[in-house]
């Protein structure tokens, strides 16, 4: 019989936090220069972001390869645009899938703050179309 690999539990606030003055994000797995071997990711699953975004602020254009991108939007809204030439406002409680190979930004217009996670799976094949 195989054995089971130890069941790891992380309480959240243990999670590696990068803080810029427009971005507050807590990162369950190794992201942005934080690395440990225990929190490589889970199979497929790479990236379980929980980001603030600050009103006005955002990811500018920036490109994604070989990679499937859930966006659960969490509290506010924030403004998605493509290179494929698609434009949507994401809202709370709303999700997005996109399977990368495109240039998009992330952008939080208006007056408050927004707060989403970001969940990034390996996909199972590469240089799949967007």
């Amino acid at each position: 019989m195989k054995a089971q690999p130890e069941l790891l539990i992380r309480p959240s606030a243990e999670r590696f936090h990068s803080k810029r003055d427009w971005l507050d994000s807590w990162h369950t797995f190794c992201f942005a220069g934080h690395h440990h071997p225990n929190w490589m990711g889970f199979g497929p699953l790479l990236v379980i972001n929980d980001d603030t975004i600050a009103a006005g602020q955002g990811f500018g254009m920036h490109p994604h390869r070989d990679m499937e991108i859930i966006t659960v939007m969490v509290d506010g809204q924030i403004n998605h645009l493509d290179s494929m030439g698609h434009s949507e406002v994401l809202r709370a409680g709303e999700v997005q899938r996109m399977s990368a190979g495109i240039v998009h930004s992330e952008m939080k217009t208006g007056d408050t703050p927004c707060r989403l996670l970001q969940i990034w799976f390996a996909p199972l094949h590469k240089a799949i179309q967007p």
